[in-house]
């Protein structure tokens, strides 16, 4: 039996678990950020173009470009706390239909932030032995910014050492 070469090594990591992942909003461009407590399901993020046909009559097949980002409509599932004060924030803003900004931190330190508008939100069904949750909708209104919380804050201290 002939032995191949391999393509390239690996070994296979741990991937990251999503529990511990912090998120928050800010209805000021992200001046003051407030906790969104309770996330239970952050739905998808980031932005795909789709194909748009770029063909010419010299092409023997048909070409593709990238056409403009479009993004998916988004839910965020959290529950619902009835005294907690940045829900309530939360909720008046998507009853305003406002534009907030979210950040989302992952336990490896990953951060995802980007604008949302939101379109509304709803108490969701649910059994007896459920726990009352909120679906707050809405559709990315931004590109995603990622970056790394530990570069971030070293450039924060970098900044306030240098004033």
């Amino acid at each position: 039996m002939a032995k191949h070469t391999q393509l390239y090594d690996y070994k296979a990591k741990e991937p990251v678990l999503l529990g511990g992942t912090h998120s928050q909003f800010s209805t000021d461009d992200g001046v003051t950020w407030l906790p969104l407590k309770g996330a239970q399901e952050l739905g998808d993020i980031g932005d795909i173009a789709e194909s748009v046909e770029c063909t010419t009559i010299d092409d023997d097949r048909k070409v593709y470009c990238g056409g403009l980002k479009d993004s998916a409509e988004k839910e965020l599932t959290i529950y619902y706390y009835d005294d907690d004060a940045d829900q309530q924030a939360l909720i008046a803003a998507a009853e305003a239909q406002q534009t907030v900004r979210i950040r989302h931190q992952w336990p490896n330190g990953t951060r995802a932030t980007y604008d949302l508008k939101l379109l509304g939100y709803q108490i969701m069904s649910g059994s007896a032995d459920g726990f009352m949750q909120l679906k707050v909708s809405g559709r990315q209104a931004s590109d995603v910014v990622w970056s790394n919380a530990d570069v971030a804050e070293q450039t924060q201290t970098d900044e306030q050492e240098g004033e």
